[in-house]
C-alpha cells in the first residue's frame, strides 16, 4: 500500500513538472493609483527558453494576453495608442468602446495585448511587465453602500515560438487561432498557457476594484441645494442686467 501511494505521488509530481515545462507561467497582478483612473500592472514569467539551444529561436517567442473587462471598467483606445508611442504594449480592440457610458448601460469588452518581452538567458525565462491605463465607470447611486465593486478576472495568456506553437513545448494542448499582432490582419496558432499566481498559486483569483457611488438618501438635499443655487445665480444675473439698463 505504501509503495502504491509513493508511486502515485511520483506520477502526479511528474505530471506537474511536465505541465510546468509544457506551458505554465507565473502571473502577478496589481492596480495602482486611486480614484476612477488607475493603472493595471501585470507581470508574466514564462520559463520556455530552457527548451531552446539557439538564441535566434528564443527571440521569436511571443506572448498574448486576452483581457475581458466587465461593464464597470474600460480602456480608452486613443490613450492606449498614445502609450504605444512611449513604449507601452500594443493593444488590439475589436469592439467599439463607449467611454461616456455609465456602468449599468455599458457592455463588457475584450482586448488583445501584445507585450514587450525581456529575455533572461541565465534563468531561461522570458518576462513581460505590462501597464495598461484603465478607467472605472460611474455607477448608479445606492442605498447604504458608499462603494461598488468591479471584479476583474485574470487574463488568458497564450504563447507561441518560431512563428508557430513550437514543437519544443511538447504540449498536448490544441493550438488556438488568435490575431498574430495588434494590426489584426491575420491569425496565428497559439497555445493557451496555465497561469498561477506566485504567492497564492491561484490563477482564477480576480482583482477587485472599489469605486465610490452616490447615496440615494442624499438626493433631496442635493436637489434643493441645486435649485437654490440656480435661482440665486439667475437672480444675480437679472439684478446686474437691470442695474446696467
Amino acid at each position: 500500500m505504501t509503495i502504491t501511494c509513493i508511486a502515485i505521488l511520483f506520477f502526479q509530481s511528474c505530471l506537474s513538472s511536465d505541465k510546468r515545462s509544457c506551458g505554465q507561467i507565473l502571473v502577478e497582478r496589481r492596480q495602482i493609483k486611486p480614484g476612477f483612473h488607475r493603472d493595471l500592472v501585470t507581470y508574466v514569467e514564462w520559463n520556455i527558453l530552457s527548451k531552446f539551444d539557439d538564441d535566434s529561436d528564443q527571440q521569436d517567442c511571443q506572448l498574448l494576453l486576452v483581457e475581458h473587462f466587465p461593464g464597470g471598467i474600460y480602456i480608452d483606445p486613443d490613450q492606449i495608442k498614445n502609450e504605444e508611442q512611449f513604449g507601452g504594449p500594443e493593444v488590439l480592440t475589436t469592439e467599439t468602446i463607449n467611454v461616456e457610458s455609465m456602468a449599468h448601460h455599458a457592455s463588457s469588452h475584450k482586448i488583445f495585448v501584445f507585450p514587450n518581452i525581456d529575455f533572461d538567458y541565465g534563468f531561461g525565462t522570458m518576462t513581460a511587465n505590462i501597464t495598461i491605463p484603465v478607467h472605472l465607470r460611474y455607477h448608479q447611486a445606492a442605498i447604504g453602500n458608499k462603494f461598488a465593486s468591479v471584479s476583474l478576472s485574470s487574463p488568458k495568456v497564450f504563447g507561441r515560438c518560431n512563428g508557430v506553437t513550437s514543437p519544443a513545448l511538447n504540449c498536448k494542448t490544441l493550438p488556438i487561432k488568435a490575431p498574430c499582432n495588434a494590426k489584426g490582419m491575420s491569425s496565428c496558432d497559439w497555445i493557451l498557457l496555465d497561469s498561477v499566481n506566485k504567492d497564492t498559486l491561484q490563477s482564477d483569483r480576480p482583482l477587485v476594484l472599489h469605486v465610490p457611488v452616490g447615496q440615494i438618501e442624499h438626493s433631496w438635499p442635493i436637489i434643493v441645494l441645486t435649485v437654490l443655487s440656480t435661482m440665486a445665480g439667475c437672480s444675480l444675473i437679472l439684478w446686474n442686467f437691470l442695474a446696467i439698463t
